[in-house]
C-alpha cells in the first residue's frame, strides 16, 4: 500500500522589492516622506510528495560514520552532495508499476476484493500514477492532484458498479496516498515532545484525509447525479481465497517499497516486516476485533524486528517500517470514516478524528515499546534515521 505524504508539502518564500519611487515602481504622490515602502510577495511551491528510502539509508550510513569519526566532516559533506545529486531510485516506469501492483494486491489482501475488483483497482492505480507523475512535472497541477485523482476514482468506481464493489475499489486504488504513515509520525513526534513539527504533521494528515474523502465524494456524487439508480456499494462478490494472500502480500510490500524509492537490497527486509504485521492482523483479527489493540500488537512485532535488524545488520529501521506501517490501519480508516462523514447526516460519525488518533497512538506505543526492549539504555553508539 502507497506512499504515504510528508508533514507539509508547501514551502513558502518571501522577498521584498523597493526602489526610490515606492513599492509599485510608480511615483507615489501621497506617500509621506521617509524611507521607501517595501512590497512583499509570497510564493507557494509544491515539493515532492514522497521520499527516497535508498537515499535516506545512504544518508543514515554517512551520518553514522561521521558520528563514529570514521570519516571527516568534509568527506561526509562530499558524500551527502553525491547522494543528493544522484538520480531518483524509482523512475517513472517503476512508479507506474508500483501503483498498479499496489492497487491489485491491496484490493484482494486488505479489502476482501474479488479478482474483478483487483483488476479494476490496478487500472485505476495506473491512471493515478500518471496523474502523480504529471504533478511532479507540472507544479501548477500539484495542489489539485489528490482531489482530482480521487474524483476520477470515485467516478470510475460508480461507472463499474455492475462489475466491482465501490467500497473495496475506492480506497485501495489510492492506498499509497493515504496519510496513515504521516499521522503515526506526527503522534510519535508529539509523544517525544517535538510539539511543533508533530502538530504540523498531525493537522496536515487530518486535512489530507479530508481532501481524499472529499474527492471520492465529489466523484461519486457526480455520477449519482447522472444515474441515481446505482446501488450504494455496486456489485460485491465473494472475496478471493485467503491462500492467494501468500503470493500477494510479498508483491504488495515490494510494490509499496518501490513507490517509496527503496532499492532491491531493502525488499527482503521490508517484505518480512510487512508479512509479520499482516499475519498478526489476519490471524489475531479472527479473535480480537478492537482495531487499536491489533494495531498496537502488530506495530510492536514489526518494531521488534526492525530494531533487531538494526542491532544485527545495521540496517536503519526506516527501511522496513515505512512499508509495515503503511499496511496498518490509520490511513484507510481515516479516509473511510471521513467519506462516511461526508455522505451521511449521522452526527455520531463525527468522532472519526478521535478514532484515527487512537489507532495512530497505539502504533506509536507499539514501536516505542519495541525499541525500549531491544535498546533499554538507548542507541548510544549509533545514529540512525527511524521515524
Amino acid at each position: 500500500m502507497p506512499p504515504a505524504p510528508p508533514a507539509s508539502n508547501l514551502a513558502s518564500t518571501q522577498h521584498s522589492t523597493t526602489d526610490e519611487k515606492g513599492s509599485t515602481g510608480r511615483p507615489c504622490r501621497s506617500c509621506p516622506s521617509g524611507p521607501p515602502l517595501a512590497a512583499s510577495e509570497t510564493f507557494s511551491v509544491k515539493t515532492a510528495m514522497s521520499f527516497d528510502t535508498r537515499k535516506l539509508v545512504l544518508i543514515s550510513r554517512s551520518m553514522n560514520k561521521l558520528y563514529r569519526e570514521d570519516i571527516s566532516l568534509d568527506a561526509c559533506l562530499s558524500e551527502l552532495r553525491d547522494i543528493m545529486g544522484s538520480p531518483a531510485t524509482s523512475g517513472y516506469w517503476s512508479t507506474m508499476l508500483a501503483f498498479i501492483l499496489i492497487g491489485f494486491s491491496a484490493t484482494a489482501c486488505m479489502f476482501d476484493g474479488t479478482w474483478a475488483d483487483s483488476l479494476a483497482a490496478a487500472g485505476l492505480g495506473w491512471v493515478v500514477s500518471i496523474l502523480f507523475i504529471a504533478s511532479t512535472l507540472f507544479p501548477a497541477y500539484g495542489p489539485v492532484f489528490e482531489v482530482s485523482s480521487c474524483v476520477f476514482v470515485g467516478i470510475m468506481g460508480r461507472v463499474l458498479h455492475d462489475y466491482t464493489c465501490f467500497s473495496r475499489l475506492g480506497v485501495s486504488s489510492i492506498l499509497i496516498l493515504l496519510p496513515g504513515y504521516g499521522m503515526t509520525m506526527a503522534v510519535m513526534e508529539i509523544s517525544a515532545r517535538q510539539v511543533t513539527t508533530g502538530a504540523i504533521r498531525l493537522i496536515y494528515a487530518l486535512v489530507y484525509a479530508f481532501m481524499l474523502a472529499y474527492g471520492l465524494q465529489i466523484g461519486s456524487s457526480a455520477y449519482l447525479a447522472i444515474d441515481p439508480n446505482v446501488p450504494e456499494d455496486g456489485t460485491c462478490g465473494p472475496p478471493v481465497s485467503p491462500w492467494f494472500y501468500i503470493p500477494l502480500v510479498p508483491v504488495m510490500s515490494i510494490a509499496i517499497g518501490l513507490a517509496y524509492g527503496s532499492s532491491r537490497h531493502e525488499f527482503l527486509s521490508q517484505t518480512f516486516c510487512a508479512t509479520i504485521g499482516f499475519c498478526i492482523l489476519y490471524f489475531l483479527g479472527q479473535v480480537v476485533t478492537d482495531a487499536q489493540v491489533l494495531s498496537t500488537i502488530a506495530a510492536f512485532a514489526m518494531g521488534l524486528y526492525a530494531n533487531l535488524a538494526l542491532k544485527l545488520t545495521g540496517q536503519p529501521p526506516l527501511a522496513p517500517l515505512c512499508v509495515g506501517i503503511t499496511l496498518l490501519v490509520p490511513g484507510s480508516t481515516g479516509v473511510r470514516d471521513a467519506f462516511t462523514l461526508l455522505t451521511t447526516q449521522d452526527p455520531i460519525q463525527g468522532d472519526f478524528t478521535i478514532h484515527m488518533l487512537k489507532i495512530a497512538l497505539g502504533i506509536s506505543v507499539g514501536l516505542y515499546t519495541a525499541a525500549m526492549i531491544v535498546y533499554p539504555s538507548g542507541k548510544l553508539r549509533s545514529m540512525y534515521i527511524s521515524l
